[in-house]
């Protein structure tokens, strides 16, 4: 069985060392706890150790992907204690999860989600034709307040797990990103991963 979070452990690892979220004041870590309370979890994420404060978009709720017929729900995922992307665990198989302690979809910086390509016994997972998306496809955000936002493909790219861009994937501030994650290539029993990460890169158009 292939899992997205046992995939993209060494990206994970790592990803507290890429850039922040742009755009957005930041608290120190003394004040995590009172920025919580403040504003909320769902306004809230750590970014590097420390509370962000999020204004702007409402947080994803759904992901539309017309062309490839995703209808899915999102799901909050975070770090596991072992370093592990989570998984959605409500809806596993048909759903997707939002790496909460980056930027919402339509926030400046590199939103990511990420869903299994497979699942037990072989069929496919939500992102199990994530590899059809091509340049210029559209996909589409419904966040938690019922507003669509809409992102157009930029660009597919397939990674090893040491080749992968970290800052790309997680750190763009440049733009408004949201980049999508799966697994690719090759099941390797040892070492429990695929040979490859599939990264599907989409910016904000509307």
């Amino acid at each position: 069985m292939r899992t997205v979070f046992r995939c993209l452990a060494l990206l994970l690892a790592l990803v507290i060392l890429c850039a922040g979220v742009s755009g957005c004041g930041t608290q120190s870590d003394a004040s995590a706890e009172q920025a919580f309370h403040d504003h909320g979890p769902e306004n809230t994420v750590l970014v590097g150790g420390q509370a962000t404060v999020q204004i702007g978009p409402a947080p994803p709720a759904r992901l539309v992907i017309p062309i490839i017929g995703i209808n899915a729900p999102v799901e909050l995922v975070g770090i596991l204690s072992n370093g592990d992307l989570e998984t959605p665990m409500s809806n596993p198989w048909t759903g997707v999860g939002w790496y909460s302690q980056g930027p919402r979809p339509g926030e400046q910086g590199s939103a990511v989600l990420d869903g299994h390509v497979d699942q037990p016994g072989g069929s496919l997972a939500i992102f199990g034709h994530l590899r059809d998306l091509r340049k210029g496809n559209e996909v589409q955000i419904v966040d938690s307040s019922g507003k669509t936002l809409h992102f157009q493909v930029t660009d597919v790219q397939y990674y090893t797990p040491q080749k992968a861009p970290l800052q790309a994937i997680f750190g763009n501030g440049g733009g408004k990103y949201l980049n999508l994650i799966t697994c690719a290539g090759s099941w390797v029993p040892s070492q429990n991963q695929t040979t490859l990460r599939l990264v599907v890169y989409t910016i904000l158009v509307s």
